[in-house]
C-alpha cells in the first residue's frame, strides 16, 4: 500500500500527457445450428460489432470523460473523437489494450476511412503484470480489488442487448461502467508502476536528462546504490527513485 501516495507529488512536476482509456463494443450477432460450434463463418454474421462508447482520463486530472454513439451501429463520429483525444497523448495506458482496445479502434478507423493514430508509446498493464508477478488472476477487476480495495462495476450482458435495441438508459449505464473501468485502470497502474521494467522514459519525454531522471515517474530524486554486473559481464549503475521507489539501471561511468 505504500506506493500509492507518490502520485500527488509527481503530477506537480512538468509531466507528459499520460492517457488512461477504455472502450466498450457491441457483440457480434450470428446464426448457428449448435450451442457449441467449433467455428462460425463470417457468412453467418447478421450484425457485426461496433464501438459503443469510450472513456478516458488524463493523469493528474480528476475527471473521467466519455463519448458514446447516438444510435446503434453509427460509431464513426465516436471513433473520430477517440482518435483525436488519443492523438494528444505522449503515453497511452490500457489493460489488454494492445490486443483489444487499440486494435478494435484501428479496425473501425480503417473501416470508416479515417486517419490513423500517431505512433504513441503504450503501457499495457496486463502485459506488465504478467512479466513480473503470478497473481491468481490478471483481470483488471481482480487486480483492482486486491490491490486497491475497489473493483469494476457490475454490468449484466443484457445491457449490451438493450443498447443494440436503442435503449438510452442502458447506454448511460454502460458509459458509467466504462468510466469506472478507467478509474480502476489508473489505480492499478499506479500500484504496478514501480515494478514495470519497460515503461516509456517519462524523464526524457519531459525534457530531462535520461540518466538524471526516473524512467517511471520523471523524478530527479534518485539514489545511486552502486554497481550491478549483468550475466553478460556488463557493469551498470543501479538507481532507485526516492519518489516512486522503482529501480532502474544506467550506464556505468
Amino acid at each position: 500500500m505504500g506506493f500509492l501516495n507518490y502520485n500527488a507529488v509527481n503530477y506537480r512536476m512538468n509531466k507528459p500527457n499520460i492517457l488512461f482509456w477504455d472502450i466498450e463494443t457491441a457483440p457480434i450477432v450470428a446464426t448457428t445450428w449448435t450451442l457449441y460450434p467449433k467455428a462460425i463463418s463470417h457468412k453467418n454474421i447478421q450484425q457485426d460489432w461496433y464501438i459503443i462508447c469510450g472513456a478516458w482520463k488524463w493523469a493528474g486530472k480528476p475527471a473521467v470523460q466519455a463519448a458514446k454513439i447516438d444510435k446503434p451501429l453509427k460509431d464513426k463520429e465516436l471513433c473520430k473523437k477517440l482518435r483525436d483525444v488519443i492523438a494528444k497523448a505522449d503515453i497511452i495506458v490500457h489493460h489488454n489494450g494492445n490486443r483489444f482496445d487499440l486494435k478494435k479502434l484501428n479496425a473501425r478507423l480503417i473501416f470508416h476511412g479515417l486517419a490513423p493514430l500517431p505512433m504513441i508509446p503504450t503501457v499495457d498493464t496486463l502485459k506488465e503484470v504478467k512479466k513480473v508477478a503470478a497473481f491468481t488472476s490478471n483481470r483488471l477487476d481482480y487486480l483492482a480489488k486486491i490491490l486497491t480495495g475497489t473493483g469494476k462495476l457490475d454490468a449484466p450482458y443484457e445491457l449490451w442487448l438493450d443498447i443494440m435495441k436503442g435503449s438510452k438508459a442502458a447506454l448511460a449505464t454502460t458509459v458509467a461502467y466504462c468510466k469506472e473501468d478507467v478509474n480502476c485502470l489508473e489505480r492499478v497502474y499506479n500500484y504496478l508502476l514501480p515494478y514495470m521494467n519497460s515503461h516509456p522514459h517519462v524523464g526524457v519525454i519531459s525534457g530531462q536528462v535520461r540518466d538524471e531522471s526516473c524512467p517511471k515517474c520523471g523524478s530527479k530524486n534518485l539514489k545511486f546504490n552502486g554497481v550491478r554486473v549483468s550475466a553478460a559481464g556488463i557493469k551498470k549503475q543501479e538507481v532507485q527513485c526516492g519518489n516512486c521507489h522503482s529501480y532502474s539501471r544506467i550506464k556505468f561511468k
